[in-house]
């Protein structure tokens, strides 16, 4: 692929490129001095994070130069079953941005993990028939591929010659080729040097990652060099819509990317041509005659100021122009409540059982927990927060089957004193997830959403706020700007018990995610991914 840029005109017509020259157009778009690229695709996100429906955040990608994104909606489906699936398809239908899909290959995500439903092959087969299904989301139960179980051997069959997406956090040497010989080809889970430079070696693609939480772009840099540059994409996984809109997207990370010094046609690479090889979609892989016309027009790469968007030949972005405006939504009744079991405050109390605890250690950057041993602090017998070496409580509620058993743990990272603040988005089973430091905070948290039906709240010395996500209790009926003013409000709340992690219910939506090492909380307790065990 050249890489090389050249002073030229383009023409369009009936939504595709019709030539490098002016061609006598009807209607003129000035880029002199600009660059023009091909529109930016998304090679992997998680869009239910952004808690917007679709008619309400397209506008935001299109005015940072995206025009595709692939995504695997296993949030939805894990939420929702197969109805939330369906549910979804068919808002995206509705707007002028090509959203296609990895079908969701692990729900739920793992045998420890207990959400709304279970997606077999029979389930997958039937969205094989679906324009917009154009590969297999990524597979994370490894244990299962590495021991060739049936079900998921299954399910990656019916995807052969199709993309496959891969999950495979720290896997290398032999586990790593066992993983990748039942058919996967790509990991966005890489966090280290040595890690991706392996998976490289044995020819996997890498989605470089730099996200809301995890970011992991930096100490991954040194593998944007030619040898790699077939293999080599750029994705955000979770991203918040907060970061959307205040940061932006894909054009902050090649400008991120061009700040270090990667050239900027490499660097362009890892968002338009690269994904477009990986995922099949040939349409849109060049600036070239007959490609479909999605175009970026920007200017000063180190800082990817975007001045417009172009997507089938029709002008859908202008410089100036109000991105939190979406369409006007009104989508179909979906599932809302939450099926809790009824708990007391006393309920909570967490008897202590000897001098030694587990603890889950998070840190600002990383979905990667620590598995960390602590002496407890007690009182009458039962635990208690311990702010000196930062421990506070988390709890995990089944949300679907009003079980009356809980998991419950002491976490480390959160630096919060005097609170709460809890979410029914939590990775991948959106079960009921609380953290905080004293019994009436939690549970004033559980009952704001246990009223309403499930989304984000939080309290500080009893006062609370919630915001409510009536679609499965991970997306909100608010649009952008009306969904940012009531983040900023629970933000400052959450501000005032001392949390300084820059996205705090992102870091703690990853706590009960039981595919990703090293320690984890379900609804049955600890989880060790390591060694795949509940522990105490």
């Amino acid at each position: 692929m050249r890489e090389t840029a050249e002073r030229t005109d383009l023409s369009i017509k009936d939504g595709r490129i019709l030539a490098l020259s002016d061609n006598g157009a009807r209607e003129v778009i000035d880029a002199k001095g600009c660059y023009v690229s091909c529109g930016f695709i998304e090679s992997h996100l998680h869009v239910e994070g952004l808690h917007l429906l679709p008619g309400h955040y397209f506008r935001a990608f299109l005015a940072h130069g995206t025009t595709t994104i692939v995504t695997d909606l296993h949030e939805i489906a894990n939420a929702g079953g197969m109805h939330g699936l369906r549910w979804y398809l068919s808002l995206i239908d509705e707007v002028p941005l090509d959203l296609f899909v990895m079908a969701p290959s692990c729900v739920p995500s793992s045998p420890h993990e207990r959400g709304a439903a279970k997606i077999g092959a029979g389930d997958l087969r039937r969205l094989q028939g679906i324009r917009r299904v154009i590969g297999l989301g990524e597979v994370m139960d490894m244990r299962a591929v590495m021991q060739r179980q049936k079900t998921i051997m299954r399910k990656i069959a019916l995807f052969e010659g199709k993309p496959v997406d891969g999950h495979a956090p720290g896997l290398t040497g032999d586990d790593l080729d066992l993983y990748m010989s039942a058919g996967i080809y790509s990991d966005h889970e890489s966090t280290s040097l040595r890690e991706g430079r392996e998976k490289l070696k044995r020819g996997m693609h890498l989605f470089l990652r730099q996200g809301s939480v995890s970011r992991d772009l930096d100490r991954l840099l040194p593998l944007v060099r030619p040898a790699n540059m077939a293999n080599l994409c750029l994705c955000t996984d979770d991203l918040s819509s907060k970061d959307l809109y205040e940061s932006g997207h894909l054009d902050r990370l090649v400008s991120r990317l061009v700040q270090s010094k990667v050239p900027l046609f490499r660097a362009l690479r890892l968002v338009t041509g690269n994904p477009a090889a990986y995922f099949n979609l040939n349409d849109r892989n060049a600036l070239a005659p007959g490609r479909k016309a999605d175009l970026v027009v920007f200017d000063n790469p180190a800082e990817m100021h975007v001045r417009a968007t172009v997507k089938n030949g029709k002008v859908v972005y202008l410089e100036g122009e109000d991105i939190g405006a979406g369409r006007e939504t009104r989508p179909a009744p979906a599932f809302s409540g939450l099926n809790v079991a009824p708990f007391r405050k006393e309920d909570l109390r967490r008897k202590a059982t000897g001098k030694s605890i587990r603890a889950i250690g998070v840190r600002e950057g990383t979905i990667i927990t620590e598995d960390l041993a602590i002496e407890a602090r007690t009182e009458d017998g039962y635990l208690i927060a311990d702010h000196e070496r930062d421990l506070v409580f988390a709890y995990v509620f089944d949300r679907y089957r009003a079980d009356a058993a809980y998991g419950s743990g002491l976490v480390h990272g959160f630096a919060l004193k005097g609170g709460a603040l809890g979410t029914t988005y939590s990775h991948d089973s959106h079960n009921l997830l609380i953290v905080g430091d004293n019994g009436e905070d939690i549970y004033e948290v559980f009952c704001l959403l246990r009223a309403c039906g499930g989304g984000m709240a939080a309290s500080c010395r009893g006062s609370g706020l919630v915001i409510p996500m009536p679609y499965f209790g991970i997306i909100s009926h608010l649009d952008a700007p009306a969904l940012r003013d009531k983040e900023r409000e629970l933000d400052g709340l959450v501000r005032r018990m001392g949390v300084r992690l820059l996205n705090p219910f992102f870091q703690m939506s990853f706590l009960s995610l039981p595919v990703i090492p090293a320690l984890r909380l379900t609804t049955k307790g600890l989880f060790h991914v390591g060694t795949s065990r509940y522990v105490v």
